[in-house]
């Protein structure tokens, strides 16, 4: 070797050799560990040079996923260093369910999912009210041709037109939901089957039914009233007076339908699916009063319709309150309790 240069094998390098390959001239020093790097191995940020082990720490974030140093080999072996691991992410914990912001539409208005928690849980009650607007059309369409035929074959319409609503206004009212809810995802929480404050939950139910009860009452007299100066006479309560003239097992079976059933079923069907998105749609004070009018519409009964779409109203104002369907059902199973024992004994 000379003096102003070392022969490695048969070749003489001029001034330093690299660190990784001493066979080649270095062009420049790694800023972290001063080692010689050639062209090959130099590994340049910005304007400050790296040998391969110090690179990976220099482009690396911190914290997780950092690409660990890899140590550098031993002089003379001819080869970069293996290409260093980067570690797998931690595991989820079990039951996590992360929350992506999602797009909602809100009085023509695209916005995001707020952060308030009691209004994230009504957002979440996602399903379009066109869904809820078919399974309407389905669920009365049956219903409806089902009591067409029974008033028309039978000589008690009012039984069979109960029995008509256990067998088959209920399940598909059940039906529709669990499809509703299944497709998007969603379960008894966005549905509003939670009853995690049972003291406010009764409080509301009971005093949802007394303020139903002197709102219907008050319109049914009104209208009463305004007919029989119109008319001269009082109008025709055929219901009610059907109810009077059944007794024994028909009864029962009349009244568990009124008391027990209608209030579960209809309270998830009108305030569960349709009120929520509605109230999606057009926001609360809006969604109470379209529930209530659909509501009353769509019992058919012109006399009291006023009066129930009152009920519809003060039920879809006590689930707002709430964001609970139990209360909603308290109020509904207790008034129509009430009504069933004043048409029966009162004849109203």
């Amino acid at each position: 070797m000379s003096g102003e240069g070392r022969e490695t094998g048969n070749r003489e390098v001029e001034g330093p050799s690299c660190h990784w390959h001493p066979q080649r001239e270095a062009v420049a020093l790694c800023v972290s560990c001063g080692r010689a790097v050639c062209a090959e191995c130099d590994r340049l940020v910005g304007y400050r040079h790296h040998c391969p082990a110090c690179f990976s720490r220099a482009v690396s974030p911190p914290g997780w996923g950092q690409i660990p140093c890899v140590p550098p080999l031993a002089p003379g072996t001819g080869s970069l260093p293996p290409p260093p691991t980067i570690p797998s992410p931690p595991p989820t914990p079990p039951g996590y369910r992360p929350i992506a912001p999602r797009l909602a539409v809100h009085t023509g208005v695209e916005t995001r999912e707020p952060e308030d928690p009691r209004e994230r849980r009504w957002w979440r009650a996602d399903w379009k009210l066109s869904e809820v607007t078919a399974a309407l059309v389905v669920i009365f369409g049956v219903y409806n041709l089902v009591g067409v035929a029974l008033f028309l074959a039978t000589d008690n319409p009012l039984f069979y037109e109960y029995l008509a609503y256990a067998l088959f206004f209920c399940p598909l009212i059940l039906l529709c939901a669990l499809w509703i809810v299944r497709r998007h995802g969603r379960g008894r929480e966005e549905l509003g089957l939670l009853w995690d404050r049972p003291w406010r939950t009764l409080f509301f139910g009971l005093g949802g039914s007394v303020a139903a009860l002197l709102m219907s009452y008050a319109a049914f007299f009104a209208v009463y009233f305004f007919f029989y100066l119109l008319a001269g006479r009082p109008p025709s309560a055929g219901e009610t007076e059907q109810l009077r003239g059944i007794g024994g097992g028909e009864l029962a079976l009349v009244i568990a339908v009124a008391v027990l059933l209608a209030p579960v079923f209809e309270e998830i069907f009108f305030r569960g699916l349709f009120y929520s998105s509605l109230r999606r749609r057009l926001g609360p004070r809006a969604a109470v009063a379209v529930n209530g009018i659909i509501f009353g519409v769509l019992h058919f009964q012109p006399i009291y319709m006023i009066s129930l779409v009152l009920v519809g109203m003060v039920l879809a104002y006590i689930y707002e309150k709430t964001d609970s369907l139990f209360a909603s059902m308290t109020a509904h199973a207790l008034y129509n309790l009430a009504v069933v024992l004043v048409a029966l004994f009162a004849g109203w």
